[in-house]
């Protein structure tokens, strides 16, 4: 039994000493820019009200191969995004506050890339997680005519956020076209007032790149 099991860690070892190296040589970097629709979502009783933005970023990425047509595509994204909320908000659905949101973030993603070759052409369908930290933000908070008591407190923006990330990619001798989704899925207020529902922040941005074969 104990000589069965060394036989096996050694397999292991031995197809990690081949793959990883392998996977290595064939990592590919790129860079890409883009604009995006950039939103802040909240549920209003039976409907959802989107207040949104334009927006951008740009990124480095990697491409490494692990497995046949799959391959691991990290991202280092520097987003300008924000949107508008409400807050607030009373049983009637009037709401005292209209808060504008738009700054800064840092955004790395850690994405499993499935790749289809196409007559010379690639298409990439990807998926994974994505961390948003904020380092440069601005809230402008204006009041609606609906008056506010003077014990309400504005609401604020968390610093963090944790999304999803996923969208598809088509590739051509190293250039890309690329369509992503981000969908947050952690409530962006700081506090909440009165009847106040979560606010997520979601994404889509149309990017041009380039990767480096």
């Amino acid at each position: 039994m104990k000589t069965k099991k060394i036989h096996k860690w050694n397999i292991i070892a031995a197809l990690l000493l081949v793959g990883v190296p392998q996977a290595w040589s064939q990592l590919s970097w790129g860079v890409r820019t883009g604009l995006s629709h950039t939103s802040m979502v909240q549920q209003m009783d039976l409907y959802y009200r989107s207040g949104w933005k334009i927006g951008g970023s740009v990124a480095g990425l990697l491409d490494i191969p692990f497995y046949r047509r799959f391959s691991f595509r990290p991202e280092v994204a520097l987003v300008y995004q924000g949107g508008n909320f409400v807050s607030g908000v009373d049983d009637d659905e009037s709401y005292a506050w209209l808060n504008n949101f738009k700054g800064y973030s840092l955004q790395p993603s850690f994405n499993l890339a499935y790749n289809i070759p196409i007559s010379g052409v690639k298409l990439i369908i990807f998926l994974g997680p994505a961390f948003d930290f904020h380092f440069k933000d601005r809230l402008v908070v204006e009041q609606s005519d609906t008056e506010a008591s003077s014990s309400d407190e504005q609401a604020l923006v968390k610093a963090f956020d944790f999304a999803v990330n996923s969208g598809i990619s088509v590739e051509f001798k190293g250039a890309f076209f690329q369509i992503a989704s981000l969908s947050g899925i952690i409530d962006r207020r700081e506090r909440t007032l009165g009847n106040d529902s979560p606010v997520y922040q979601n994404n889509i941005t149309f990017s041009l790149g380039y990767f480096f074969r």
